[in-house]
């Protein structure tokens, strides 16, 4: 049983190094999928401007089938229609769309909370189609043939039939066919509805295909990457599961079949679309670069329309922010696009906490938020960490007795093992108990760090103004990590360690100082919430050391013999007792 406590220490040191080790090396493990193998086939393009190349469907059929790079057909005697532009706007979002394609060229969240950099040089509203050319608009759509011949290319130009003030109506004609495309933009949520007519004299039997692209840099780090960093993907729920791919992929084609919706994520946001209901559809995502480079999300259906009549499908769009209210209203499905990973159940446990402290304690701020959570957490641990705590202070007093009884058995571990156990049952002390409070933590740590990654309602929500305008971002100005650093020296000073081994006093202080470098770059609020409990585990330390004390040596009394003095001038009297004060 020698040195447990430090062997423990170390232990739980190991365990967190490897767990950043994860974070750090491995991103994919914790959380996140890697996409299915399969052979890629050559790259599709699609413009986000007028005149660039585009996607298209690719040769051969089939439902899982999605669209890949013809080029606009040449030849056509039907003049180019005008380029016409239509804006909308709502409280919430402001929808830029263009006849190129019939598409969305913009939209722009509206709102002080989404800014991008919040603060720095370089802060810009957050729009969901970046301003990129290679990469197809979202509710683009390609429409090809059973034998995979490219019938209305997603490069065709619409002209402009109708509009008002939350929809516009387009209408192309192209090798006998005539698709007219609706936009419909809903006021009240994030949801953008396309509807899609499409007739022809012949009859068509092949697929329709909704894509949606972006340009996006491959991932770097992961633990300490700050949230700025992470780089969009293409995303894709097919089935139980959700898949994801990001440029520089070992795998830079995923195809899937009963595909709920399809489109790019970009953590905090999302920009993907539903099949209509009723109809079976199946998604393809691709990724072109290694560094840097193109997505490309595909959501295809089967496509059947009889001689002369006209087939309508609707499909359901969203483009905003990832809170689970936004998405559920405009559908469903899209509420998996949420990436909790690993730490789910606590993590949406934590979220949920800190939502109810948000709106029930004033002012509503999110940092305050915080500090209430970490007072709830300490008051569940409270008891455990008063057990822990007293169970040092024993351990501390018996230390002389574990000395002695080392050095009597010294030649026979097993009985010293056996006498430790047993003194150890005699006063009630738990050698495992001084670090149970702390692996406790590290689960709240990790589960606290992907809500911050995660939760929309966090982004952008500051603590207090001009010092932490973002609580999932670093803390500009390191107050936090530093003051931290200094708490958790604190808190190592004040915790009751064996006099005899005080090595587990200068492994607290190399701790100390590796969680404090650990924390520049982290989230400054999951810094805020290690700070406030260190500050409570040192309010609660000094209060269990005040009541668990010992009483004062002048109050100490032991009672010894006071033999027979025999001796010549001695008092003679019978054996009695005295109290002498120690």
């Amino acid at each position: 049983m020698k040195n447990q406590n430090q062997n423990l220490l170390v232990a739980v040191a190991i365990w967190l190094a490897c767990m950043a080790g994860l974070y750090v090396f491995y991103p994919d493990l914790m959380g996140k999928r890697t996409a299915t193998e399969q052979k890629p086939p050559s790259p599709a393009q699609a413009p986000a401007h007028p005149g660039a190349p585009v996607a298209s469907p690719p040769q051969g059929s089939g439902p899982a089938a999605a669209p890949k790079g013809p080029e606009v057909p040449r030849g056509t005697s039907t003049p180019r229609p005008p380029l016409r532009i239509v804006t909308f706007e709502t409280p919430r979002a402001r929808v830029v769309a263009t006849s190129e394609g019939a598409a969305v060229q913009s939209i722009l969240l509206l709102g002080e909370k989404w800014t991008r950099h919040k603060g720095q040089k370089d802060e810009a509203q957050v729009d969901l189609v970046p301003a990129r050319a290679g990469e197809p608009l979202p509710f683009t759509t390609a429409i090809t043939a059973a034998d995979g011949s490219a019938l209305v290319p997603a490069a065709t130009s619409y002209e402009l039939v109708k509009q008002d003030a939350t929809s516009a109506t387009f209408r192309a004609e192209q090798a006998g066919v005539t698709v007219t495309k609706t936009l419909s933009i809903n006021p009240g949520t994030y949801g953008i509805a396309l509807a899609v007519e499409v007739k022809a004299a012949q009859g068509v039997a092949g697929q329709l295909s909704v894509l949606s692209g972006a340009h996006a840099e491959e991932p770097q780090g992961g633990f300490f990457t700050p949230h700025s960093n992470t780089p969009a993907r293409a995303i894709c729920a097919a089935g139980k599961k959700v898949e994801r791919i990001a440029i520089g992929a070992k795998t830079p084609v995923f195809e899937a079949a009963a595909a709920q919706f399809a489109g790019i994520d970009e953590q905090y946001f999302l920009n993907a679309v539903l099949p209509p209901a009723g109809f079976s559809a199946s998604c393809r995502l691709e990724t072109q670069g290694e560094k840097s480079g193109s997505l490309i999300a595909a959501l295809t259906v089967p496509l059947q329309v009889p001689p002369n009549v006209s087939v309508q499908l609707a499909f359901q769009g969203y483009a905003g922010p990832k809170s689970e209210a936004d998405l559920t209203a405009v559908g469903a499905p899209f509420k998996q696009s949420i990436e909790w990973g690993f730490w789910s159940v606590i993590a949406e446990l934590l979220l949920g906490i800190m939502k109810f402290f948000y709106r029930a304690v004033p002012p509503h701020n999110w940092g305050v938020a915080i500090i209430l959570l970490t007072l709830a957490m300490k008051v569940l641990t409270f008891p455990l960490q008063h057990k822990s705590m007293k169970s040092m202070q024993e351990m501390q007093r018996i230390q002389p007795q574990l000395e002695e009884m080392k050095k009597k058995y010294a030649g026979d571990t097993q009985r010293q093992n056996l006498e430790q156990m047993k003194l150890f049952k005699e006063h009630g002390v738990n050698p495992m108990g001084s670090c149970l409070p702390m692996v406790i933590q590290m689960p709240i740590w990790f589960a606290l760090y992907t809500t911050l990654q995660v939760s929309v309602e966090l982004y952008n929500e500051p603590f207090i103004r001009g010092w932490i305008g973002d609580l999932t971002s670093k803390d500009p100005y390191y107050i936090l990590p530093v003051a931290m650093g200094i708490t958790m020296v604190l808190t190592q000073m004040l915790t009751p360690t064996p006099m005899s081994n005080p090595s587990q006093k200068i492994m607290g202080y190399v701790m100390s100082g590796f969680f404090s470098l650990l924390m520049l770059s982290l989230p400054s609020g999951l810094t805020l919430y290690i700070f406030t409990n260190n500050i409570l585990s040192i309010a609660q330390q000094m209060y269990l050391r005040r009541k668990l004390h010992s009483p004062k040596a002048s109050d100490q009394t032991v009672e010894v013999d006071k033999k027979k003095d025999d001796r010549q001038g001695g008092g003679g009297a019978a054996a009695g007792r005295a109290k002498l004060r120690v």
